[in-house]
């Protein structure tokens, strides 16, 4: 490894051959309630949910492609540590927004430097509120972001409360370290 520009460590072969199907998008309705749950503390709502990418948000971020939708996570009030990491050829973008709309406030805009880098966003993280936060994944192809395909992954470490958000930018394999947001709270955040 490099002393001059050092790179964070990833475990990135945990997330390869994983399963995946295109997911359901989940309704408007749906979305109320499990927000809802989640806002009065109900801990089996916490986790990620893929939704419809709004039109508006997809065009002022450049995002586009056949796997484009976004990521409603839903998370305790309260500190949360996010997380991001990547591991694949292109450059990968995680965008993290307070809504799904064109006027939602950006909480995080994070890519990665050069291909082939683990490094997305600050190495330890950065500390959120929790609530409610859109994600929407892609890499990087000329002047826009083509949608990745994405998985919901619970927290694989022992002792810690949390989720991962990870994704895959190519169809011919299902290895998901492309470009990936851990979320954790609680005493092992």
């Amino acid at each position: 490894m490099s002393k001059r520009f050092p790179i964070p460590e990833f475990d990135r072969d945990q997330y390869k051959n994983r399963a995946w199907s295109a997911p359901a998008l989940m309704g408007a309705g749906d979305q109320v309630r499990l927000k809802d749950a989640a806002r009065k503390g109900e801990a089996a709502a916490y986790g990620a949910y893929a939704v419809a990418l709004d039109a508006a948000v997809a065009a002022k971020f450049k995002f586009e492609g056949l796997h484009l939708h976004g990521v409603m996570c839903l998370l305790p009030n309260g500190p949360v540590r996010m997380t991001g990491r990547s591991w694949a050829w292109p450059v990968h973008r995680a965008l993290v927004l307070d809504a799904m709309s064109a006027d939602a406030q950006v909480i995080a805009d994070w890519t990665t430097p050069r291909p082939m880098s683990t490094r997305l966003g600050p190495d330890v993280g950065v500390e959120i509120n929790g609530g409610v936060v859109h994600v929407v994944i892609g890499n990087k192809y000329g002047s826009s972001w083509i949608g990745n395909r994405t998985l919901m992954d619970r927290a694989p470490t022992a002792g810690t409360q949390g989720f991962d958000v990870i994704s895959a930018c190519v169809d011919n394999n299902n290895d998901f370290h492309a470009c990936n947001l851990a979320f954790r709270w609680g005493t092992g955040a």
